[in-house]
């Protein structure tokens, strides 16, 4: 009988013929169906008869597909387990502060990221353990925040706008609405826990407070939050602290705004006689100190002054009525603060500070508090340019007068004389020789051009007296005689030499416009100097 070997080697190459099958053999069952149809041996070559293969394999086959559709089984309840697991916890951990990462493996549950407390931890972990079907959690991959207490978060605006911020955030997206409200550099806090309630709303309406301002802080502090810094008017000091006025239950503002430009006109403006115009303190945008002098007839001012938005109403047509007036005082002082207008002045010497003061009054208009006072007697023979008039003075008997020095002639003289006089005239109180106070100005003036055209060996000027036709021939001759005898001692006063004048009244006899109007009349009273030829 041919070997094992050799029968399975005689199936395998007898693949198109049929081999015919031995009668009863007992040793040979058939292997490999209408495919080989060969007889193999399935012993070891003993005569006994063999079972039935097909007999052996039923069981086996049966048994391991059971076992297969076990193990199939188990496998996909195994799965479908892990999945509600995972299902359970990722639900447990999705109101957690900060983002966490739940893993499932089989029945174990890992849990990974940070929490905002150990209570939390604790919770979550608890909350965990109650999920059906799971075996282990474990949590010790989890970071726990610090505490930050008192819980502190600044923001800084620099000069230049650029914003900073320092402390700590209580969660990345807290953090995100922060930023995104304006609170740059928020999402690169380190965190911690303990922030108050409302962190974010804390923050935006801080970086919201430091938008209008030149520069500042907000600093977040516990229950309590600080706003400093400059703003330029109080409109962006309003719009700060209206910034926090809505911030969330127990937070505290407590502000510290420097205005720098509030928005008030506060200066003094000093005219000095020898020393011309100065000013200092706060003065409008719409009017500075260039525009005063100006104004005043000046070509320059010194002072220090700031400017603001603020207005001075009316101001520039008040400075503006001054320049004619301003030969009268030996110093005046504007001040102007909280809206109001008040004036201190010197006199001239020998001016009635009564008389200026009215003047000034109508001038600055009402509400103007004026005061003005007597001047103090210059020491002779000093000498200044008034800045007013931009002409030189010599102190004289205790007054200024103008410092003359052109060729003396007599024609010369008469014409200064006349130049003094344009536009103005001495002036007298009505049907007497008293001097009107609104001419003792010319006759300071006019005492400084005698004491120069007297100067001269023969040089005597003629002090004529005017009146109208008003009234009675002989009174009017007599008044005119005493009016120019009181031209004359005024200017004695002032050291003009009484030698030198000569006072004589002409009366009505010579007039110089018609004495049927009041223009006319007005015309005809005066005063003459003459120096006769």
């Amino acid at each position: 009988m041919a070997p094992r070997a050799q029968w399975r080697h005689a199936c395998a190459k007898s693949t198109s013929k049929k081999a015919a099958r031995p009668p009863s053999d007992p040793r040979f069952s058939l292997i490999g169906g209408a495919a080989c149809g060969h007889l193999m041996p399935m012993g070891d070559g003993h005569s006994q008869r063999g079972p039935d293969m097909r007999i052996i394999l039923g069981p086996v086959v049966l048994v391991a597909g059971i076992a297969g559709l076990a193990w199939w089984g188990a496998d996909n309840e195994a799965q479908t387990i892990e999945s509600e697991v995972r299902a359970s916890a990722e639900g447990v951990v999705t109101g957690a502060i900060h983002p966490m990462n739940v893993t499932v493996s089989g029945r174990d549950i890992t849990l990974t990221g940070t929490a905002d407390t150990e209570d939390e931890l604790t919770d979550i972990v608890t909350s965990l353990d109650r999920v059906e079907g799971r075996r282990v959690v474990r949590a010790d991959g989890v970071d726990v925040l610090p505490v930050a207490a008192p819980y502190e978060t600044a923001l800084a605006k620099g000069t230049d706008g650029s914003l900073a911020m320092t402390g700590t955030a209580p969660s990345a997206a807290q953090a995100e609405v922060a930023a995104a409200g304006g609170a740059l550099g928020a999402m690169e806090l380190p965190l911690a826990s303990g922030a108050p309630e409302g962190w974010s709303d804390i923050v935006t309406a801080g970086a919201g407070a430091l938008e209008p301002l030149n520069e500042g802080s907000f600093a977040l502090t516990g229950g309590k939050v600080i706003l400093s810094g400059k703003a330029q008017t109080p409109d962006e000091a309003k719009a700060a602290t209206t910034a926090i006025s809505d911030l969330p239950d127990g937070i505290d503002p407590v502000t510290a705004i420097d205005v720098i430009d509030p928005g008030v006109v506060a200066f003094e403006l000093t005219f000095d006689a020898g020393e011309g115009l100065s000013v200092f303190g706060t003065v409008p945008e719409t009017l500075q100190p260039t525009d005063m002098a100006e104004a005043l007839g000046f070509d320059e001012i010194s002072g220090e002054t700031n400017e603001t938005f603020g207005l001075a109403p009316d101001l520039e047509d008040r400075l503006s009525a001054l320049p004619p007036m301003l030969p009268d005082f030996e110093s005046l002082t504007l001040t102007y603060a909280d809206g109001n207008l008040s004036a201190t002045g010197v006199a001239a010497p020998g001016l009635d500070p009564g008389y200026v003061e009215g003047r000034l009054g109508e001038a600055l208009g009402e509400g103007a508090e004026i005061a003005v006072t007597a001047g103090r007697a210059p020491e002779d023979w000093i000498t200044r340019t008034n800045r007013a008039t931009q002409q030189g003075q010599v102190a004289s008997a205790g007054f200024w007068v103008p410092d003359y020095d052109f060729e003396i002639t007599k024609q010369a003289c008469n014409d200064a004389a006349a130049k003094v006089q344009a536009g103005r005239q001495i002036a007298f109180v009505t049907g007497s020789a008293e001097l009107d106070r609104a001419s003792m100005s010319i006759i300071n003036d006019m005492a400084g051009l005698l004491l120069h055209c007297t100067d001269k060996v023969g040089m005597r000027v003629t002090i004529g007296g005017h009146t109208d036709s008003q009234g009675d021939d002989n009174e009017n001759y007599r008044l005119s005689v005493e009016r120019a005898k009181a031209v004359r001692d005024a200017l004695v006063e002032r050291g003009v030499p009484p030698g030198r004048m000569q006072a004589i009244g002409f009366g009505e006899t010579e007039p110089i416009a018609d004495n049927e109007t009041e223009d006319g009349r007005a015309a005809n009273r005066r005063t003459t100097f003459e120096w006769p030829q």
